[in-house]
């Protein structure tokens, strides 16, 4: 079952663990809640062979989905899409393909809702973050979205499990998409921690006061503000213009961002903590509603299952960029630091105060326990992280020795994310 689009990713295999939970009697179109939206024909297994599925497809008319990528054609950042549409194409036997338009060429990031919605488009990725008035109840979520560890390896595999399992358990989450005419298939997912990079060191709060800042978000205005810093609204387009003409001292954004825009020779100087945390701006993976509901059940399931290319093409595309930023900064004299006590302790009081409020938030039905909830698995994926992909605990300072020699093997990693997270709204599933 090598899958040749991803470098250390075999996809899912038959867990034995979920054997007597995932097994659906061939037509069984029932499913939990959001689930699933009742596709008709056979059921596929968890963890079934490229054979099983082709199986199941046999009798399904061909059919091909216009998926939108944020990047242009072969960008790191665009590998998720397009190893994603590659797996199913496979795995379909050819019965599902896809016409990928690149560059968010169809929709703007703040439109993606809108073109899912009209049939522009039948898969790409809205970032809620960037219209709360529309996803107030996917925004107490991203409203917290700096929880967890901030390091680039354990660190974003702890914060996607505990994320997506959180998640799993929010029906209003699903449910919101579902009125815009959505099927929400990936709840959430980053290109790695948030940073701040200035043109000079600037890491406790006597050289952080008073620097002009380019961030993003109500959340991280409100992060640098406690740090005594002025937030200056500046898209990533932007960026190395602002820091060029001196209009902004530093920039907030992940070192995917910071090599993609070219701005590192301006600033780099970076400073990111491993344990305290800014806001993050990541997205979510839906489907037309409509097209969605037009599927079979087993091709339903087979867009959910291979998310896990998805992802692991997104991890592996974060850790290239890492290293080209990283690589950036020692050819340009920087440093990657971490916060001085002063700033950490202002930073994480901050962040205590957001999450309360979250807690109080009138946007989901029960707001304090999703936020308890989010914290207990943030403590569990830290164990699990260890427990099925031992020693990446890598900081900064040994990342580009760790990244050359190769990408880790993540599939027990996935069999417990599928385990605990995922299968709960694999369609066809009954909790």
């Amino acid at each position: 079952m090598a899958n040749p689009h991803t470098s250390s990713l075999q996809p899912l295999k038959t867990a034995a663990v979920l054997s007597t939970v995932m097994l659906i009697a061939a037509g069984c179109a029932e499913d939990r809640g959001s689930g699933g939206s009742g596709g008709g024909g056979p059921s596929v297994d968890y963890g079934a062979s490229k054979e099983e599925y082709a199986a199941a497809l046999a009798d399904m008319e061909p059919v091909t989905l216009t998926l939108q990528s944020t990047a242009p054609k072969g960008a790191a950042t665009g590998r998720r899409f397009e190893e994603y549409a590659a797996a199913v194409e496979e795995w379909s036997d050819g019965k599902i393909t896809f016409e990928i338009v690149f560059s968010n060429a169809i929709a703007p990031a703040n439109e993606v809702d809108d073109a899912l919605a009209d049939g522009r488009l039948d898969i790409g990725s809205v970032m809620p973050s960037l219209e709360p008035a529309e996803f107030p109840a996917n925004n107490v979520m991203w409203d917290v979205s700096f929880v967890g560890r901030q390091t680039p390896v354990d660190g974003l595999l702890q914060w996607h499990g505990a994320i997506l399992e959180t998640a799993a358990q929010e029906d209003a989450l699903y449910e919101e998409f579902e009125a815009r005419g959505m099927k929400l298939l990936l709840p959430a997912f980053h290109s790695g921690a948030i940073a701040y990079s200035c043109t000079s060191e600037r890491a406790d709060l006597d050289s952080l006061k008073g620097a002009t800042i380019a961030s993003q978000s109500r959340v991280q205005n409100g992060q640098v503000e406690a740090l005594g810093m002025q937030p200056s609204t500046v898209n990533y387009a932007e960026m190395f213009e602002s820091l060029e003409r001196g209009v902004v001292d530093c920039a907030l954004g992940t070192f995917t961002v910071a090599a993609l825009n070219g701005y590192i020779p301006l600033a780099p100087y970076f400073v990111v903590d491993p344990e305290v945390g800014f806001g993050n701006a990541g997205g979510s993976i839906a489907i037309s509603l409509a097209t969605w509901e037009s599927l079979p059940l087993a091709a339903q399931q087979l867009l959910y299952d291979r998310l896990d290319v998805l992802l692991q093409a997104n991890y592996e595309s974060t850790w290239d960029n890492i290293a080209d930023s990283l690589t950036q900064v020692e050819e340009n004299d920087g440093a990657v630091l971490p916060l001085a006590k002063d700033a950490r302790e202002a930073l994480a009081a901050y962040n205590e105060q957001a999450l309360a409020e979250a807690a109080n938030n009138s946007a989901l039905p029960d707001s304090e326990a999703f936020v308890t909830a989010l914290e207990q698995a943030l403590e569990e994926w830290t164990a699990k992280v260890e427990q099925t992909a031992p020693g990446l605990d890598v900081g900064y300072d040994e990342f580009l020795e760790w990244h050359a020699a190769g990408y880790p093997d993540l599939q027990s990693y996935f069999d417990q994310l599928w385990s605990d997270a995922m299968q709960q709204r694999r369609p066809g599933s009954e909790a």
